[in-house]
Formats: structure tokens, sequence, C-alpha cells
């Protein structure tokens, strides 16, 4: 049975749209930015492609499908979306080269890759390459919509925190975050979600990886333990949120490495994570 086969099985239409719509759409539309995110699906089976698309513009997406990472670069070049659903396994450009290309961009959406390989070494090696999360087929539009809801969420809650930081700094008014931090040469940038190396390159950051550096240079000096990222992330699935921690930790430590070997971020053993630069807020 193929994936749009068990999804046609599993969700009968219309009634289980309807009544997903019912008791989840108005919490989906409290999230701030969610009924006007755009999210685009990249998969080569049409089947899959209709069905999702159908329920998720029924439960307040903008949603638009395309069937290779050609036609999604061509649909980002046109306008940037919120949010891609990646089809690991495509004929031609695979899921993971989309997803590198993705995660280098200047301001890389959030990404949920959906694939039938169901290993943990498969999901940590997406993970690492940027992904916000896996989800392994068959899998039912519901519980996509529902990470869709939770990554747009975090997403959303991080740029509200700088934005609210920005709009306070031009008041004038004494507050808690600064717009730019700066370590050990380096320079974060919460207004533009931006990393300078102390070379002056810019370091790309996905959506896990800036929300561990905020925690960082807002509070260096500090143990953060696995619970504490874990409840900055926001994340509602338990299977694999205390891997996903540590390999956002791993991929900071890489590219932090990459122009500067000076040891930043230690591992506290049996505790958890320590920012070890001094920080300068501005």
């Amino acid at each position: 049975m193929n994936v749009s086969q068990h999804y046609d099985s599993a969700i009968p239409r219309p009634p289980i749209v309807t009544t997903w719509q019912d008791d989840a759409t108005q919490d989906l539309a409290d999230d701030t930015g969610y009924q006007s995110a755009r999210v685009i699906i990249v998969d080569d089976d049409p089947g899959l492609r209709e069905l999702l698309t159908e329920f998720l513009v029924d439960n307040g997406l903008g949603v638009e499908a395309v069937s290779s990472g050609a036609a999604l670069r061509a649909r980002l070049v046109q306008r940037p979306c919120d949010l891609v659903i990646l089809d690991m396994m495509m004929p031609g450009e695979d899921g993971l080269s989309v997803l590198r290309g993705l995660a280098q961009s200047d301001d890389p959406p959030g990404v949920i890759m959906l694939s039938a390989l169901s290993s943990e070494v498969d999901r940590v090696v997406a993970l690492e390459m940027g992904a916000d999360d896996y989800v392994t087929k068959p899998s039912t539009p519901r519980e996509i919509l529902a990470r869709i809801r939770s990554v747009l969420r975090r997403r959303n809650r991080t740029a509200a925190t700088a934005a609210d930081s920005a709009g306070t700094i031009e008041q004038g008014e004494a507050q808690r975050f600064h717009t730019t931090y700066r370590f050990a040469g380096w320079t974060l940038n919460c207004r533009m979600r931006s990393l300078q190396s102390p070379g002056g390159e810019l370091v790309s950051l996905t959506e896990g990886e800036f929300q561990m550096m905020d925690a960082f240079v807002t509070h260096p000096h500090a143990v953060h333990t696995r619970e504490d990222m874990i409840a900055l992330s926001g994340r509602a699935d338990t299977s694999s949120k205390d891997r996903t921690i540590d390999v956002n930790i791993s991929r900071l430590r890489r590219k932090l490495a990459a122009f500067d070997r000076t040891e930043i971020i230690r591992t506290v053993r049996g505790k958890g994570y320590l920012f070890i630069a001094d920080v300068i807020g501005a």
C-alpha cells in the first residue's frame, strides 16, 4: 500500500476534515501568524500532494505543492515561504540535497522531513543537516498539521521575542534582552537572526540552532539542562526531543569550530551545557 492509499483509508473525507477543523482550527488561529503562513509541499507522489494540500488548506494554511527540488527553488525565487514539507526520497535530487541548500540560504524556512525511512540514523542525519522535524510515513494529515503548528509556533515565538526587544530599544526603555550580542569575536544579531564569525563571515543557523544560541548568550556562564532546552523549543513530541537538543548543540559546535577552534560550549557531564564565553549585549 502506498502512502496516498494509506491516507485515503485512514482519513475518510469529508467527516474527519470537518471534525478536526471544528476542534482545532480556533487553537491554530490563535498562534501568531498561523493563518498567514505559507507552506510548500515537495513530494513526487501526486496523490499525496493533492490530499495533503486539500487538508491543510481546509485548516487555514496557504499551501502550494511541487514535485521536485528544482520546482521548489523556482517558487522561492518568486516568493519566500515559512515552512517546507520535504519528501526525503525523490527521484533525481533527493530531499537531503534540497535540505542542504535550504539550510545554507540567508533566511532558511522551517523544514519538516517526510520519509518512509524510520531508523534513528536517518532521523539524526536529517536533523543534523537542518531539519526542524522528521515525520515517518505513513502518517496522517492530522499529525502533519500538528507538526506544522509546532514548528510555526516556535518560529513565531522567537521572531516575536526579537521584535519586542527591538521595539523596546527604540523606545529607550530598560529591558532584559539586547538586539546584538558579542562573544569571543562573534556577533549574534537577534533582530536579523544572523551570526557573524570573528573574520566577518555570515554563518547560517536553523531555527533550533538560533534558539540554542539565543539561550546561551542571554544566560552565559550558566548550565543549561536538556529540560531547559526542551522547554525553550516548545516541542510537544517526546520520542526524539532529547536527541534533537544534542543534535542542535553538535551542529552549533561544528559551525563555530569551522571558523574558530576556541571552546565556547562545554558539556557538563550529567547536567547539561555551559556557555563559557564572556558576552556583551548591545
